[in-house]
C-alpha cells in the first residue's frame, strides 16, 4: 500500500512540474548545466525583453512643487531586461504623461539592506530608538508620495525577499502606524499603494480580479482574490487606498517572432489599466 501512495504522489508532482514547464517554456536539456547552454534566453523561465525592444526608465525625482507624486519600489535584479523592467518603464512614461513626478527606487541598484537585524527589530516592530541612516531618506520619499507602487516578479507567489523587506523596514512602527487609545491607527492617510507583478503562472489574464482572458477565470479571480485580501489588510494597517494590481500572467516567450507586437499590445494595456484603476475608480479607504 505504501508503494501505491509513493508511485501515485510522484506520478501528481511529475505531472505539476510538467505542467507548470508547459507555461513557461523553460525545460532545460536534460544532463546539461548553464555553461553549456548556448542560448539561455530560449530555455530560461525568467523573461528577457530583446536589447533593440527594451525601455529606459526616465524618471524626474520629487520637488518640493505640487505636481502629484508616484513612488516606484522596485525590486528586480535583472531590471534592465526583464519584462517587469519594461512594465516599470511604462507605468513611469505613463504618469510623467499625466504631469506626475516619479521617482524610481531601484532596491538592488542602491544596495537596499532588507534583512531586519537584532539591532533594528525593535524600530521596525515598536519604533524604538533612532530611525536608521539607510531608512530615513526612503521614508522622506514615501512620505512625499501621493502613490506607493510595488513592481516586483512573481517568486513563490508574494512579494520577493528585497521589497518585502523594504515595507518592513520602511514602513515601521510610529511612521506607517501606531498606537491609540483606541488601538492602531494608520499614519498614512492619503495616499494609494498599487503593485505591478509580471508572473509566470497559468496564463490566465493580465490585471486584477475580473480581468481574466476566458482560461480558468474562476480559478484566476480565486489567484488575485487572496492578493486582495492581503493587499487590503496591509493598506488598512497604514491606512491607504489599495487600487489593486496589475499581474501581467500573459508574457510573450522570449523566442516569439511575434515579440515585438506582443510587447507593444502588453504597454498599451498596462496604459488602460493604470488609467481604470488609478482615474476611474473610486478610491477604497
Amino acid at each position: 500500500m505504501k508503494k501505491i501512495i509513493v508511485a501515485a504522489l510522484c506520478s501528481v508532482f511529475s505531472l505539476h512540474c510538467y505542467a507548470a514547464d508547459s507555461v513557461s517554456h523553460a525545460s532545460a536539456p536534460k544532463g546539461s548545466s548553464v555553461k553549456e547552454i548556448t542560448n539561455i534566453d530560449a530555455v530560461t523561465s525568467a523573461s528577457i525583453v530583446p536589447k533593440q525592444l527594451r525601455k529606459p526608465i526616465v524618471q524626474t525625482g520629487f520637488t518640493d512643487g505640487s505636481a502629484k507624486k508616484v513612488l516606484f519600489v522596485v525590486g528586480d535584479p535583472r531590471l534592465d531586461s526583464s519584462l517587469e523592467g519594461f512594465l516599470v518603464a511604462t507605468a513611469a512614461e505613463f504618469f510623467k504623461k499625466k504631469g506626475y513626478e516619479v521617482e524610481v527606487r531601484d532596491l538592488y541598484k542602491i544596495g537596499f539592506n532588507p534583512v531586519l537585524t537584532a539591532e533594528n527589530f525593535y524600530h521596525a516592530k515598536d519604533g524604538f530608538g533612532k530611525t536608521p541612516d539607510d531608512i530615513k531618506p526612503e521614508q522622506a520619499l514615501v512620505s512625499k508620495a501621493d502613490y506607493i507602487i510595488f513592481c516586483y516578479p512573481n517568486w513563490h507567489d508574494s512579494p520577493n525577499a528585497i521589497t518585502k523587506g523594504y515595507m518592513e523596514r520602511v514602513f515601521s512602527k510610529q511612521f506607517a502606524y501606531r498606537d491609540t487609545p483606541k488601538g492602531l491607527e494608520g499614519m498614512l492617510k492619503g495616499k494609494g499603494v498599487y503593485t505591478i507583478m509580471n508572473a509566470g503562472w497559468l496564463g490566465g489574464g493580465q490585471g486584477d480580479v475580473g480581468d481574466g482572458i476566458g482560461k480558468l477565470d474562476k480559478v484566476w479571480d480565486k489567484y488575485l482574490g487572496a492578493y486582495k485580501v492581503v493587499d487590503d489588510d496591509t493598506a488598512g494597517f497604514w491606512v491607504t487606498a489599495n487600487l489593486g494590481r496589475f499581474v501581467n500572467d500573459q508574457s510573450p516567450s522570449n523566442t516569439d517572432p511575434q515579440y515585438a507586437q506582443k510587447l507593444k499590445a502588453l504597454g498599451e494595456l498596462l496604459d488602460q489599466h493604470l488609467q481604470r484603476d488609478f482615474f476611474q475608480r473610486p478610491e477604497k479607504k
